[in-house]
């Protein structure tokens, strides 16, 4: 369903998360002590307040307005909605209040890009997830949609350290640029991003699957177990179980997390990219089918009324 003022209002948002990040970029750059205070600071924390407002507003507005419902995901667009709202919120959390500091120049593009990517959920690929009629499908959503935004903050953050590392080892004479955090305060976010992220996929995992074993009719079939959307699943896990247990290990830390990190929340996309292609395929096949019966159908109807 193309709402125009849902398309309008993501268009909006994601032109004030792109001038947030210019402004967060500018500032990076700009001269600057440790000490002291980020320029356009305050400016850019009111354009990421911004998003986060407008971004909840639309996710209300759209479960008043266009669902008219209690199931406010509906559709992929709610999902990247409720991501979005959050991953504002957690850069205004992490620069302002914990004193990350550049988190938001590496965090605004990510936060730019989920808008954009909800435009085209919800202008060119709609495709509403259909009934939520169990407690198990609500609980699937809503913590994959909330890991998912503990997993981009911890390749956001991943992103940031391997950026931090390398300056340290290869330092360019003669620029100026502000401090960042430290590679210590990075890890830590990485690890405990990767913890929650780690406890909501689990969630998800568990209900993912007692929601195909119980549905005989479940599109991924008899031979679910083994299927690409399940491996991937699966490897996502792995990956994160990995990353969240880095503090009793001196083989994944550092470095290898910050990868690890990135690389999982690929992993998720393509998975998610599964699915995605899985429900369509889904969606097409009914509809095939009620082409087909329809004739066959028409004739017997009209010859009980003569």
């Amino acid at each position: 369903m193309n709402d125009v003022p849902t398309t309008i209002s993501l268009a909006v948002l994601t032109l004030i998360a792109l001038i947030a990040g210019v402004l967060a970029l500018i500032s990076y750059r700009s001269k600057g002590g440790k000490d002291d205070p980020p320029r356009y600071s305050r400016p850019i924390m009111l354009l990421t307040g911004l998003c986060l407002v407008g971004g909840a507003g639309v996710f209300v507005y759209r479960l008043l307005e266009i669902h008219q419902q209690w199931q406010p995901l509906q559709a992929h667009v709610d999902g990247l909605l409720l991501i979005a709202s959050l991953l504002a919120g957690m850069i205004l959390y992490l620069q302002g209040i914990a004193h990350v500091r550049g988190f938001s120049v590496f965090a605004l593009p990510m936060l730019a890009l989920i808008f954009a990517w909800a435009i085209c959920a919800s202008s060119w690929t709609f495709e509403p997830f259909g009934d939520i009629d169990s407690v198990w499908k609500a609980f699937h959503l809503g913590s994959v949609y909330a890991g998912m935004l503990f997993f981009a903050v911890g390749a956001i953050a991943g992103g940031m350290y391997l950026f931090v590392q390398r300056r340290l080892r290869k330092p360019q004479p003669g620029t100026t640029t502000r401090p960042l955090a430290s590679l210590e305060t990075i890890e830590r976010l990485i690890i405990r991003a990767a913890a929650i992220g780690f406890s909501l996929l689990t969630i998800g995992l568990i209900t993912g699957l007692v929601i195909v074993t119980s549905d005989p009719e479940s599109k991924l079939g008899p031979s679910w177990w083994y299927s690409p959307k399940v491996v991937l699943s699966a490897v996502v896990w792995l990956i994160y179980a990995l990353v969240m247990n880095v503090k009793y290990t001196t083989h994944f830390r550092g470095a290898r997390a910050a990868w690890l990190s990135i690389t999982g929340l690929v992993l998720l996309l393509a998975t998610f990219g599964i699915a995605t292609a899985l429900g369509s395929d889904d969606k097409n096949t009914p509809a095939e089918n009620t082409l087909q019966t329809t004739p066959t159908r028409q004739p017997s109807f009209t010859t009980e009324v003569m």
